[in-house]
């Protein structure tokens, strides 16, 4: 029988009822899971055979492969990320044709919160029963017809409009052949300047790239008004300069990348736009439900993670509805918001220092004050004292001190792999 050494030095007193043990993982893929840029695991020249950052990156990985076979399905990984499938695994292959070290998750949520896909022999399928379940949940959100049905709406506000398909609406320097470049050099002087460019196949999310010469912002307004008046719950947001995505345009007759004319809209379930809290928050709440002493824990390190990340989002499921404009110390005055807090199996860790998070780095002292530990803040990745695997280990380590059947079913091999230092709590 396998007791954890640390806290149970004795035979409890109470028989021990075997559950599941199971640690899930949310983790943000870029500057999160992933360490490295963009630009160094895609452009061929970077992280060259024999290079230091290449050592390191192997290293990493193969650290977090390592930790998988010793855990023995007993901890699934997920990578929730502002990226589309596309993009994804676009990254994956390059990472492959260099022939580096990559450890690759056992299922990815793509756009912030929108579609599940799931590893099946080796490919990845995706999760129609999110879709089906997002469809109820929002009076018939239908990404198919919704797209028909806007392509509609700007015809009718604009005279010929050219309609393509890109799989990432971005230039060939992110993603080469699948870009929207690719597709853009194709068209007809005419046609590239008149272009409406809707990314494929994403049932939970719409983005959509325009030419500056479309009256977008009529659009937005008709768009809206299409979903009230068929009571679909969705929400539409615009950036006439989108700096997180350049894509190419036609200024005086010449091609020009600038930032990206875009829209991107997403159903709202339960009047709630979707986003990476959705399925964190779904996973959660069929632990509390069922009672099998499972542990959640999700990683990130910027503003699109804060949902997740906030254990202040996860209170409705013990029946505490919380005002978030009040400022957090009140809220921590309140024995049962801390009790709740403390006895969640969830655990958040915040990487980097992005000001978005600030708050929550500072909830951290003030919970930690009060003997709950439950934010794990670290620099970077790849820190060598608290990088992520390290945190996810540490946050193991004292869900385990605490629960017994989760140490259990745990088992030795895991239980001590995660004791490779001890608890940053001490």
């Amino acid at each position: 029988m396998f007791i954890n050494p640390v806290k149970f030095n004795i035979i409890p007193k109470s028989n021990i009822s075997f559950k599941a043990g199971q640690t899930s993982i949310y983790a943000d893929f870029d500057k999160t899971y992933t360490p490295f840029s963009h630009v160094e695991m895609c452009n061929r020249n970077l992280l060259p055979e024999g290079s230091e950052r290449r050592k390191e990156f192997n290293e990493y990985f193969q650290k977090f492969k390592d930790f998988y076979d010793t855990a023995k399905g007993k901890v699934l990984l997920t990578i929730t990320t502002g990226r589309n499938l596309p993009e994804y695994k676009y990254v994956e292959e390059n990472l492959k044709d260099k022939h580096l070290t990559y450890f690759s998750p056992d299922a990815i949520i793509t756009k912030d919160g929108g579609d599940r896909f799931v590893k099946k022999d080796g490919k990845w399928q995706k999760d129609t029963a999110k879709s089906l379940e997002i469809a109820d949940k929002t009076n018939g959100w239908d990404s198919l017809k919704v797209k028909i049905d806007i392509k509609n709406i700007i015809r009718q506000e604009y005279k010929n409009p050219v309609f393509i398909e890109s799989y990432v609406n971005r230039t060939r320097d992110d993603y080469g052949s699948i870009s929207l470049e690719r597709v853009f050099d194709t068209l007809t002087p005419e046609q590239a300047e008149n272009y409406v460019s809707f990314t494929k196949d994403e049932d939970n999310a719409i983005e959509i790239a325009f030419s500056n010469n479309i009256p977008t912002e009529r659009i937005k307004e008709r768009i809206e008004d299409y979903f009230k008046k068929n009571n679909i719950k969705a929400v539409v947001k615009h950036y006439p300069q989108d700096y997180n995505g350049f894509c190419p345009q036609i200024y005086n007759g010449q091609k020009e990348i600038a930032p990206g004319n875009k829209m991107f809209i997403k159903p709202a379930p339960d009047d709630v736009p979707i986003s990476k809290l959705y399925d964190v928050k779904k996973a959660l709440k069929k632990v509390i439900d069922d009672n099998t002493n499972d542990l959640i824990i999700a990683a990130g390190d910027e503003g699109n993670d804060e949902k997740m990340l906030n254990p202040l989002n996860y209170l409705s499921l013990y029946g505490i509805n919380v005002d978030k404009s009040v400022p957090y110390r009140v809220l921590f005055r309140d024995e049962k918001i801390l009790s709740a807090i403390d006895k969640m199996p969830f655990y958040s860790i915040v990487v980097g220092n992005s000001p978005k998070l600030d708050h929550l780095r500072k909830m951290d002292t003030a919970l930690r004050e009060r003997g709950i530990n439950k934010i794990i803040c670290i620099p970077d990745s790849l820190d060598k004292e608290n990088g992520l695997l390290k945190s996810i280990k540490t946050a193991m380590y004292d869900y385990a001190d605490k629960n017994l059947e989760y140490s259990f079913e745990m088992g030795m091999d895991l239980y001590t792999s995660l004791m490779d230092g001890g608890s940053i709590w001490l």
